[in-house]
Formats: C-alpha cells, structure tokens, sequence
C-alpha cells in the first residue's frame, strides 16, 4: 500500500510540473525569480520531446506500481491521464508546439515587462532635479525653511 500511495504522489508532482511548464512563464511576469525554475523545466521538457524519451517521473511511477503489484499502464503519463483519446501522432505533435508557442508567448512578455520598469526608472531617475530631494512613496520629507 505504501508504494500505490507513493505512486499517487508521484502522479501529483507530474500534474504539477506539467502545470508550471505550462504556465511558469506567464508566472513570472509577476515574480521573475520563477525563470530560474522554470528555464530548466522547459529545457527537460523539450529534451524530453526531441529524443522521444519518457519523463523519469513516469518512469518512477510505474516502478511504484509495479512494486505495489498493480498493473502498469504502457503509454506515457499524458496519454494515460491528460489525453488518453488523442492519437500518438497528434500528440507527439501538438504536445511540443503548446509548449514552445506558450513559452515564447510568456517569455516575450517577461522580456517587455522587464523593458517598461527599466525605462520607467530611467525616466523617474532623469525627470527629478539633483538638487531635489527623494521622498518616500509613503510619506512626504519636510522642508526646514
């Protein structure tokens, strides 16, 4: 029973990782330290594509299965969970171009989000006078006449 239970989790972490692959970029947007997760999740992920290889998290799982004496599937964790009805082909297809089409999509944002505040800083840094001073976004600096 512990390893059918391990099995679950491991089923988990694998929604999980799919999940950030999927929308990590677009995360980052927000937190730009999830690029540091998220290149080398997206860099497996396609390697994983390019040599036709399985996720080690499949792999994992059905050694747990096996070991638990329940019956392992043969496909691959997507196509027996997220798209058990699509073909191999449109699969080993599709599945890669949603990856990069989504990645670039996020990645070009990340990339234009980082441009605005660097130029919104040039700005605020070249539009106040030397001579004035910096105030607080919470509370004013008083001025001693």
């Amino acid at each position: 029973m512990l390893y059918a239970r391990a099995a679950d989790l491991v089923v988990i972490a694998h929604v999980g990782f799919i999940a950030f692959v999927l929308v990590g970029g677009f995360l980052a947007w927000r937190w730009r330290w999830l690029l540091w997760a998220h290149v080398p999740a997206v860099a497996l992920t396609m390697a994983l594509f390019a040599f036709g290889a399985d996720c080690p998290l499949t792999d994992l799982e059905k050694h747990l299965r096996h070991e638990a004496g329940e019956s392992v599937y043969r496909d691959g964790f997507v196509a027996q969970y997220l798209l058990p009805g699509v073909p191999d082909g449109v699969r080993g297809v599709v599945l890669p171009l949603v990856v990069v089409t989504l990645t670039v999509i996020a990645y070009a944002g990340c990339l234009r989000r980082a441009g605005r505040s660097n130029r919104a800083r040039e700005v605020a840094a070249t539009s106040r006078p030397a001579s004035e001073p910096t105030t607080h976004p919470t509370r004013a600096v008083r001025r001693e006449s």
